[in-house]
């Protein structure tokens, strides 16, 4: 059997952005939705929620800081583990 290669530090790097932004903007939106659009009787309301959701600009903000926090651990595992390389 091939043993497959590593990937190379960037790749690392914009995984571990790509991936936690993903969680980020799963749990925001999640949440947002569910607490504006959820058991309020109007049945608009949830696609309302949805589009507050996706204009707020602080779901935007957790995202993009949930990116920076992935790529920043990113690094620090690829450093950590070229160092014991």
């Amino acid at each position: 059997m091939s043993r497959a290669t590593r990937p190379t530090w960037w790749q690392l790097v914009v995984v571990l952005a790509v991936g936690v932004a993903a969680i980020a903007f799963v749990v925001t939106f999640t949440a947002g939705v569910v607490t504006d659009g959820a058991g309020t009787g109007d049945p608009a309301d949830f696609y309302r929620a949805i589009g507050r959701e996706l204009t707020d600009p602080a779901t935007w903000r957790v995202v993009a800081t949930g990116g920076l926090v992935g790529a920043v651990a990113g690094g620090v595992v690829a450093l950590v583990r070229r160092s014991r390389d």
